[in-house]
């Protein structure tokens, strides 16, 4: 497999550059929608999972506009690309399934052209909470009533709520923003609430993760902030849970969020001392699966990248007694400035769904490759964003946590740049990421020698 334009070329997946072009999608959506009467203003990637040589699964989100009143709403699409030893089984399965019809009229539909399968809204072929959120209804009558008393008393009287989906992830999971007004003793308050469903963890565990962390001293103290756990619904896999406000920490000056990094150091260490039975752990034994995992993919996506590659992956293998024989903490399992709130000085961790047992060394070097990552991402030096990473470490000692060696940090901060960063831009096919994934490679292979490469 070789890369033209900043995009992986794979002759099992012919159809994927037409596939991520937005325009050219625009287009062949415009023809399903013909006889529906509805036109295609705009057309969004959303989210891309994709594996070399075997498939890709896509989320669009279209602007349509009714051709006989104008108006104007959105329609998302998940889409599934396959390779042709896949694609056949799977047609047949989706040809005998029932679906519904979306609000822009076509319910599931295969694009020959591309050789395309694609679900319409709220169908999805894993996931049955779309269909709930869907139905107005349905939500307002049955469903958001339990949540509210919870949220609020019994006594409290539903008047209206608004929903927006925050994050689609076709088949895996689903977070939708509801905004819930009632009337209470005469007055109109209102409230944001999470809906979420995931197939891995599932709803359940996902619930019961948050609220023992909220029953812990650490939560009860302030010490460490979540969203506050509302109620586990099974009938529609959806776990609720209460808004929190901020901004999230990326999208602040740097300044500023280099200010903060020290009580984000502090949560952190509050969250790995939480004791939380979960059925997920990080050991040796995974760690070394896993490395064998990116090894073939990425050796597969990026042949200019193997000796590289083989280098990181050797020297990796060669620091895993920083990881063995070490006690297991409470891992966020997806820490990245997105998942940080900050309202003032007040910050909130967030999508806690990863969470995870592992070394503590894991997530403190998973946030330097993260920076190290955003840096390349724009174009500025590796180290650019050293001193906050300082100041959370400052802070993750201040709280009780134990700050790792300079040695053992820079081998995880390469473990993730690999496993996580470089693996990410392959899979997820972002805008300009592919084309840095080389990139990362070879600095995961310098950082993983044990010493910090200099700025350039």
């Amino acid at each position: 497999m070789s890369s033209g334009g900043g995009l992986p070329i794979d002759p099992a997946l012919p159809q994927l550059r037409s596939a991520l072009d937005e325009s050219v999608m625009a287009a062949h959506f415009a023809d399903v929608l013909r006889g529906h009467g509805a036109g295609v203003e705009a057309c969004c990637v959303e989210r891309v999972k994709y594996r070399p040589r075997r498939n890709c699964t896509l989320s669009y989100r279209l602007e349509l506009r009714d051709l006989a009143s104008g108006r104007r709403h959105e329609q998302r699409v998940a889409a599934r690309l396959c390779s042709a030893d896949e694609a056949g089984a799977r047609h047949a399965r989706a040809a005998a399934t029932a679906w519904v019809p979306s609000p822009a009229g076509p319910a599931m539909c295969r694009l020959p052209a591309l050789d395309m399968l694609t679900w319409w809204w709220p169908n999805d072929p894993k996931l049955t909470a779309p269909a709930v959120l869907a139905d107005a209804r349905g939500l307002r009558e049955q469903w958001l009533p339990p949540v509210l008393s919870v949220l609020a008393t019994d006594a409290a009287v539903l008047t209206g709520h608004e929903l927006a989906v925050v994050q689609y992830v076709p088949e895996h999971r689903l977070t939708a923003r509801v905004d819930l007004h009632w009337q209470l003793d005469g007055r109109a308050q209102s409230q944001a609430v999470y809906a979420k469903s995931s197939r891995e963890p599932d709803g359940a565990s996902a619930h019961a993760i948050l609220r023992t962390l909220q029953s812990s001293a650490a939560w009860q103290a302030g010490r460490l902030n979540t969203p506050r756990a509302l109620l586990w619904q099974p009938l529609t896999g959806l776990h609720w849970q209460q808004g929190v406000g901020g901004r999230a920490l990326l999208d602040l000056p740097p300044a500023q969020a280099a200010a903060l990094a020290p009580s984000l150091g502090a949560q952190l260490a509050a969250l790995h001392g939480i004791p939380v039975a979960l059925t997920r752990s990080i050991t040796p034994e995974v760690m070394r699966g896993r490395l064998a995992e990116v090894q073939a993919l990425l050796g597969d996506a990026l042949p200019q990248s193997q000796a590289d590659l083989s280098i990181a992956v050797r020297r990796l293998a060669r620091g895993m007694h920083w990881v063995e024989g070490r006690p297991l903490a409470t891992l966020h399992g997806d820490l990245h400035p997105r998942n940080v709130l900050a309202e003032g000085r007040h910050l909130s961790l967030i999508d806690l769904d990863g969470l995870r047992r592992g070394p503590a060394l894991l997530e403190l070097g998973s946030w330097w490759a993260d920076g190290i990552y955003r840096a390349v991402l724009e174009g500025d030096a590796p180290l650019r964003d050293a001193p906050a990473w300082q100041g959370l470490l400052a802070g993750y000692a201040q709280g009780g946590g134990t700050p790792p060696a300079a040695a053992a940090l820079a081998w995880s901060a390469a473990w993730n740049l690999l496993t996580q960063r470089a693996w990410r831009c392959v899979v997820n096919l972002k805008p300009g990421r592919f084309a840095i994934a080389p990139r990362l490679v070879a600095l995961a292979a310098e950082l993983a020698d044990a010493s910090l490469p200099e700025a350039a």
